[in-house]
Parts: structure tokens; sequence; C-alpha cells
């Protein structure tokens, strides 16, 4: 299936020429001044009682609307300038615009609350209105979610002041880990390019690569761990005052789930423990090892010898969705075609990956950082996956097309799933056994190091309400986690 590069395409950067004409451009700046506009008229909107008692109707479709008109504003303003810092998290403009598009939504936020406040007023004549009127019917759901979150909001101005201090603190701590990561070196690598290398064939290679990145993260454990204790600190006495009883129930409330919901995931990822240990245990003897080292984790198995060139994933990817659906595959015909993707690693650009949807655009965009391996390949069919999820929605207004990470992950899942069989199927024995451990150190990553993930949160928000946690404490915190898991 892949190629052998002869006929590859570079790796690219996306285009964002046809989202923006850039931050000074008559387009950005009109929209930006629509996203304030809205807002202001959200909030008095929400908090006009009269017309809420005399035009109960009236006043929910203006809301409504008022809220989809925000909410697409923000998303696609906000998601273009973070496709321009993401991929240089130097660029100092674009995070004033980040800042800007925050501050500029605020009054939509605050407004948010009295809408709810004034949608409790109106819950005894809701069923009614909801059956007379078919269009708001369609957000049924919608609102019974709001009037939930009702019950879980403090005062109008705790919940504004609450938003407004959100700026400098959560969202702030997440700009911090993007800047730092895509940053912080240790013999001239970042800690992004020595993660890439936990994937050499070379043990001795992966080690120092493994030692240096720890080295790294040592230099910053003090602000992060003051950073993360501030985070947590927040969310501890933000729950508290929103009435939920820890941070579960918000989580799973967020997540649309119950908590048994949740605890019955967590069962089945304990009782699956055994059966990755096993894995794991299979993969040291293939390796020639007594057991693995965690800088072992992502070591190949099994030799590809296909070169998975950009051209050759694109190729790939389009035949692989065009097999499911003659729409998937011209959808992913065209996200390439039309320079969608931001697949070339390079200094200053975030790890990982993403997809961001620009909803005022109709398109999506997807940043990767392609290192021509079946993963890479993975990966991108991953986030295609979402972006055509995003696609599937588009004609959707913003409330009926806001869903969570519970359902989030299905289209990618599924594409990434029709992408490994395909490869699995197609490839002889040698690169086969490669390709099925890429596979299996997916599925790793998503139950044992997530679950270590989900243990550490759990002791963190346990121990957080009786002071902050010293760089020692979180540091045991996760090993404790992860022995509990690996």
């Amino acid at each position: 299936m892949a190629a052998d590069g002869h006929n590859a395409a570079s790796t690219p950067t996306w285009d964002l020429s046809n989202l923006y004409g850039g931050f000074d451009a008559a387009d950005y700046t009109k929209h930006r001044a629509a996203l304030r506009e809205k807002a202001h008229e959200f909030g008095r909107e929400s908090r006009n009682d009269r017309r809420r008692s005399d035009e109960p109707v009236a006043w929910l479709r203006t809301c409504i609307d008022l809220i989809n008109e925000v909410s697409d504003l923000e998303e696609n303003l906000a998601s273009y300038a973070y496709c321009i810092y993401s991929c240089d998290t130097t660029d100092a403009r674009a995070l004033r615009e980040i800042n800007g598009i925050e501050r500029d939504v605020l009054p939509a936020a605050s407004a948010r609350v009295h809408f709810r406040n004034g949608l409790r007023a109106l819950e005894s004549k809701l069923d009614s209105i909801l059956k007379d009127d078919e269009e708001l019917a369609r957000y049924r759901f919608v609102l019974a979610e709001e009037l939930h979150r009702q019950k879980h909001q403090m005062s109008p101005e705790e919940e504004d002041l609450a938003a407004d201090l959100s700026r400098s603190g959560a969202d702030a701590w997440s700009r911090l880990q993007d800047a730092i990561s895509s940053t912080l070196t240790s013999e001239s690598k970042t800690v992004v390019e020595l993660r890439s290398l936990a994937h050499d064939p070379d043990r001795e290679v992966r080690r120092k690569a493994y030692e240096l990145e720890l080295d790294a993260w040592k230099r910053m454990e003090t602000p992060i761990a003051f950073a993360l204790n501030g985070v947590k600190g927040t969310s501890v006495t933000l729950n508290h005052r929103r009435g939920y009883a820890d941070a579960i129930e918000a989580a799973v409330a967020d997540s649309r789930i119950t908590r048994d919901t949740l605890h019955t995931l967590i069962s089945v990822m304990e009782e699956a423990l055994p059966v990755f240990r096993r894995y794991l245990r299979a993969k040291a003897k293939r390796l020639g090892l007594d057991r693995l080292a965690f800088y072992d984790l992502f070591a190949p198995v099994g030799v590809d010898r296909n070169r998975w060139s950009y051209g050759a994933a694109r190729s790939t990817i389009i035949e692989v969705f065009s097999s499911f659906s003659d729409e998937l595959g011209a959808f992913a015909r065209n996200a390439f075609d039309q320079g969608w993707i931001d697949a070339r690693p390079r200094k200053g650009k975030v790890g990982g990956a993403y997809c961001t949807s620009l909803p005022l655009a109709r398109q999506s965009r997807v940043l990767a950082n392609y290192d021509e391996t079946f993963g890479g390949v993975s990966t991108l069919a991953h986030e295609l996956g979402h972006a055509y999820h995003h696609e599937i929605l588009k004609d959707h207004p913003a409330l009926l097309r806001d869903y969570p990470m519970t359902l989030a992950e299905t289209a990618s899942i599924f594409c990434e799933q029709l992408t490994f069989n395909r490869a699995l199927s197609e490839s002889g024995s040698a690169a086969k056994l490669a390709i099925l451990e890429t596979f299996l150190q997916d599925c790793t990553q998503v139950i044992v190091d997530i679950l270590s993930r989900y243990y550490f949160e759990q002791a963190l928000f346990a121990q957080r309400p009786n002071g902050e946690l010293s760089p020692d404490d979180l540091n045991q915190l996760m090993i404790d986690a992860q022995r509990k898991t690996y």
C-alpha cells in the first residue's frame, strides 16, 4: 500500500489564507467587532425579564440565536488564532489575539448564567412551549442540560468573576504547557524532538533521549508544580462553590454520562490490565530483554520496510476512506488538496496532533508532526476522522454541534481502524508485525497510560484541599499511579 517515496509530496504546512487575510485584515477585524457586539447583545437580552415574562417564546428564540452566533464567531476566530500560535508558540501577536478573543466573549459567559436563571423561571411552561414550537423543540436536550447546569452555578457575579479569572488561570496554564513543550530543549533538541526518538530501533538512542527529556523537565518541575497546584486548587474551590460533591461529578456531567458509567468503564480497563502486561512481557522477550524500561514502550518490533512518505500517507488514506464510502474518500482528498493539514515538524510548533473546526468557513484544520511511519499515517487518519465529524455537523447550529469527549473519539477511531485493517491485510509478515505493534502501543496508551493518569488525578484531587503539593509529592503520585497500571 505504501509508496516507495519516489513521487512523494513534501510534508506540507497548512493554508490559512482562505480563512482570514491576517489579524489586521478587514474580514478578521469585522468578525472581532461582531463578536463583541453579539456578546453584549446576548448580555442585554438574557437579563430582559420583562420580555421573558411577556414573550417567552420570542425571548427563548432570540437567546438561542445569539448563543449560536456568539459561539460560531468565537470558535472561528479562536481556532484561527490558535492555528497560528500552535505552529509558533513564540508568536506574541497570536497570543495577544487569543487573549483578546477571550476578553471579547466574556459578556456572553456572564449572559449564559442569566439565561439559565431565566430558563429556570420558565421551567413550568417549557414543555408546553416546546410542544407548540417545532424549531425550539430541536433544542429540548440542550435546554434540559442548561437547566441541570443552572443547579450547579454560582451567583451571576461570582460566575462572571470565575470566567474572567480563568483567562489568567486554567487557560494560561494550557498555553504555558504548549510554550514549554515546544521550546524546552536539552542538547539542542526540544522535548518534542526527544520524545519522537522513543520510536528509534537503537535502544541506546532511546535511553539517552529519555534521560535528556527527563533532565529537561526536571529543570521546569517547580513552576509546573505551582501551575498545577493553582489549576487544581481552583477546580476544587469552584466545584465546591457550585455544589458538586467532587471533581468526578462535574466531569461526568460535562461528558454526558453517569458516575456508574464511568465506574464501569474504569472497571473494564482494570480487568484488562493483565492482558496488556502479558503483551509488554512478550515485547520484552522479543527485544531480548528481561523486562522493558520506560524508554522501551515505543520500541519498534518487526520491520516495516515501506517508507511512509507523506505522499504515500495521502494516497493510502484516500484509498482506504473511499473503500468505505465515496463521500468519506472525497472529503479526505479535499482536505489534502485544499491545504487543511500542517504536518511538518519544526521548532516552536506544539507536539502531538489535533483537529479544529472553523464553523463560519465550514472547514477544519489538522495539525500533526508527521514522521514517515505507519503511526504517522494512523494519526492523520484519526484527525481526519474528527474533521469528517465536523463536516457532517457543519449545517447544524452551534448548540446542536456541541458534543462531549465520550462521543468525540468515535469518528476518529473508526477512521484510524479502517486504515489499520487495510495496512494489516496488505502487508508481509515482517511489516504486519510492525503495524500490529504500532496498534498495540496505541491501545496500551489508551488503556494503561490513561488509567494511570486517572489514578494520578484522583489522588491529586483528594490531597489538594489539604494544601499545595511539592514537585516530589506530584512525582510520587505519578509513579504510584504508573506502578498500579503498568
